[in-house]
């Protein structure tokens, strides 16, 4: 009876065993050590599989989700290991991962697709399946604006010149850089907004990028301005705050972009006078000094002279005209007397030269005594 049960399970399960030794001893699982994380804190996970086969080839496989943001951190290792004395193929892929939300979490499943060589030099296809992740998240820490984390977080502030002191219509160049050590750069927070009334802005596109180091993922964020102010009077930039959890200290902190003067130059010179006064100074103070004595002067001659009215202007005018003298000479040749002598009367000719005239155009007038004769001789 007992050698009969025997052989029922022998053929039951026989085949089921003979394939389990063909594939090997094959195991996966994910590992992490963080403890209490909360919302946006990156969470380091190493995906770790121990194998007594070897591997011809294989793919890991991630369960999409909703629940995180993660990337691979390094590249995969493949090392041989001695557990109890016995030599395994160990592989270690090392990720991160970042919660969007808090409560207790699942990440994965995972699979690795294997093919594997078995006993007898055989290729196989195995699949090795590692359990979900649980992670229980906690609430990000009561904070107004943007929620950013990091295991280490700095700023740098650069400027092209001195922003105090710009040459008129000069631009200032103002970069800041924001690094975060364990964080994505779509975790870093925008752009601060710089508007104000004596100060034209112009913002360059916001730089973004991500930079794998053995520490972890840093996150880089740019932020470039460039700055001209209205007038020449100095204003002052507000220094900007940017709070972020630190994750390494479980605390809130934060970052500063400090303050910012700008001005121009020309303001300084106005309001600080030397003694001393240039070339161009003197020059200009002398033109305003002669108007201002010509404007006198004329002022003074229109007052004294009050016949000198429009038509005494006029008649300056027309004395000195060349037209007038043209037009004199051509009357002349035509033999237009008249037109001639109203000319002269214009251009204010010599008085003996205008009775010659008048004694061409009228003629000698006859005397009393001859007018009498030639009366009585009619």
């Amino acid at each position: 009876m007992v050698r009969t049960l025997t052989l029922i399970l022998l053929l039951l399960f026989g085949p089921l065993a003979g394939a389990l030794r063909a594939e090997g001893n094959l195991s996966l699982t994910l590992i992490t050590e963080t403890r209490n994380p909360v919302v946006g804190e990156m969470i380091e996970v190493t995906i770790r599989g121990v194998y007594d086969r070897k591997i011809a080839n294989e793919d890991l496989v991630i369960a999409p989700t909703d629940a995180f943001d993660w990337i691979q951190t390094h590249p995969d290792d493949w090392h041989e290991e001695r557990i109890d004395g016995l030599p395994w193929i160990v592989f270690e892929r090392r990720i991160a991962i970042w919660p969007r939300r808090a409560g207790t979490l699942q990440f994965g499943p995972v699979e690795h697709r294997l093919t594997v060589i078995d006993l007898r030099s055989q290729r196989r296809d195995v699949t090795v399946k590692a359990r979900p992740l649980a992670v229980s998240v906690g609430e990000f820490p009561a904070l107004k604006g943007w929620h950013m984390t990091g295991r280490a977080v700095e700023l740098t502030d650069e400027v092209s010149t001195d922003a105090a002191r710009l040459a008129d219509g000069q631009l200032v160049t103002r970069t800041v850089r924001l690094r975060a050590l364990g964080a994505l750069p779509e975790h870093l927070p925008p752009r601060p907004v710089v508007s104000e009334n004596w100060l034209i802005t112009f913002a360059a596109p916001v730089e973004r990028k991500l930079t794998l180091t053995e520490a972890g993922p840093v996150a880089e964020a740019v932020w470039t301005w460039q700055f001209r102010p209205h007038t020449g009077e100095p204003g002052m930039l507000d220094p900007v705050k940017i709070p972020f959890f630190n994750t390494r200290e479980h605390r809130l902190d934060a970052v500063e972009i400090p303050p910012l003067a700008i001005g121009l130059a020309s303001f300084y010179t106005g309001q600080r006078p030397t003694g001393r006064v240039g070339a161009g100074q003197i020059a200009f103070l002398s033109g305003v000094t002669l108007a201002g004595l010509l404007g006198g002067l004329g002022v003074g001659l229109w007052r004294l002279a009050p016949d000198l009215t429009r038509s005494g202007f006029r008649r300056l005018r027309s004395r000195w005209s060349p037209f007038l003298r043209v037009q004199l000479l051509r009357a002349r040749r035509r033999g237009d007397l008249l037109g001639a002598r109203r000319i002269m009367e214009e251009i204010g000719r010599p008085e003996a030269e205008r009775h010659a005239l008048d004694r061409r155009i009228y003629g000698r007038p006859a005397s009393r005594g001859a007018q009498d004769e030639q009366a009585g001789t009619g």
